[in-house]
C-alpha cells in the first residue's frame, strides 16, 4: 500500500517508496544511537569526573589589529582558514591551523591566528568563559 496524505495528489505517492518494508515482516531501526552513554569514567556525577584540561577563556574589548578593530579571546582573533579544518585535518595538510591556543590570557600583544584547541583524546575538558566588558558576547563551539 503506497503512502497517500489526506490533502496530497495520490499520484505523488510514488515519491516515499523507502518508507515501507519491500515485504512483510518487522522493521528495524536502532534507536539507541542517539542515546545518552556513560562517560568513560563511568559516571553521570559531574562532581566526580577527572577534569583533564581547563581553559579560562577571557573575551576582551574590540582592540585595533592590523589597522582593524577586533574582539580577541586570549588576545587571538580567529582568522577562517582557506581551506576547511576538517579537510585539513582529514588529509594532513600542514599550515592551516596552529595547535597553539593558550588555557589562559598571556602577556603579549593581540594576534590574528587561526589557533585551535588541542583537547586530550577522551578527556574533560572545563571551559569558563570570562567577560570584564559591558557587552554580551556569543560563542560558537565546536567539535
Amino acid at each position: 500500500m503506497p503512502l497517500v496524505f489526506s490533502l496530497s495528489n495520490p499520484q505523488l505517492s510514488y515519491l516515499f517508496p523507502l518508507l515501507y518494508p519491500p515485504v512483510s515482516g518487522s522493521f528495524r531501526w536502532n534507536v539507541s544511537a542517539g542515546a545518552v552513554r556513560p562517560n568513560p569514567q563511568g559516571s553521570f556525577k559531574y562532581g566526580q569526573i577527572t577534569v583533564t584540561d581547563v581553559y579560562v577563556i577571557l573575551n576582551r574589548s574590540p582592540e585595533l589589529i592590523d589597522g582593524k578593530w577586533r574582539t580577541t579571546l586570549n588576545g587571538i582573533s580567529y582568522l577562517p582558514p582557506s581551506t576547511p579544518l576538517t579537510l585539513a585535518q582529514l588529509f594532513n595538510f600542514r599550515g592551516v591551523y596552529k595547535l597553539d591556543f593558550t588555557n589562559k590570557l598571556m602577556n603579549r600583544p593581540p594576534k590574528i591566528d587561526t589557533s585551535l584547541i588541542n583537547g586530550t583524546y577522551r578527556g574533560f575538558m572545563e571551559i569558563i568563559f570570562q567577560n570584564n566588558d559591558t557587552t554580551v558576547q556569543s560563542y560558537h563551539l565546536d567539535g
